[in-house]
């Protein structure tokens, strides 16, 4: 497996990604609205429109080959989120077949790693209530920090806040 920055010309296949899990994640909960001609665009604008929003963003994806397994989107936290020294995990996706084989983990490391170079100290992960990826994030010892309703109060999100040292401790003792 590597990892690599995404380019404009992986994000189609990303975003494919983003929707099938998306479906998954909501567990009949709600339907799915999410529509690549929507969702594409905007990535591609979220992606390029980093220096414009003072943000530092990374886009990056696990291969096997050119076969992409996984991707994962990071930037800077919301203020109202965490005030200073934060980042948000803004999605992680892998493809079914690669689940269990430690993509998620390399992934967030990646991203950890990069962010911690930066200076910061926490992350913020907005993840939905009934989500197996719940118990990831508990895992690596992010807690719950909140909850929130969206989609017209049709969904529970569990706000998850962890510690970017102490996540990257237990993500170099699971990889052994």
């Amino acid at each position: 497996m590597h990892i690599r920055c995404l380019k404009e010309s992986d994000m189609k296949e990303a975003v494919k990604l983003k929707i099938q899990c998306w479906t998954e994640e909501l567990a009949g909960e709600a339907e799915n609205s999410l529509s690549l001609m929507k969702e594409l665009p905007f990535w591609i604008n979220w992606m390029n429109t980093e220096k414009q929003h003072k943000d530092i963003r990374m886009l990056i994806g696990a291969y096997e080959g050119d076969t992409m397994m996984g991707v994962a989107f990071a930037s800077l936290a919301e203020e109202e989120d965490l005030p200073e020294k934060g980042i948000e995990l803004n999605g992680l996706w892998v493809k079914p077949i690669y689940r269990g084989r430690g993509v998620a983990y390399s992934l967030i490391k990646v991203i950890l790693d990069f962010y911690q170079e930066q200076g910061m100290e926490k992350i913020v992960i907005y993840n939905l209530h009934h989500s197996p990826s719940n118990g990831f994030y508990k895992k690596l010892g992010a807690k719950v920090m909140r909850e929130d309703l969206q989609m017209d109060g049709k969904l529970r999100v569990d706000v998850f806040v962890g510690e970017i040292m102490e996540m990257l401790m237990r993500i170099n003792h699971y990889k052994k």
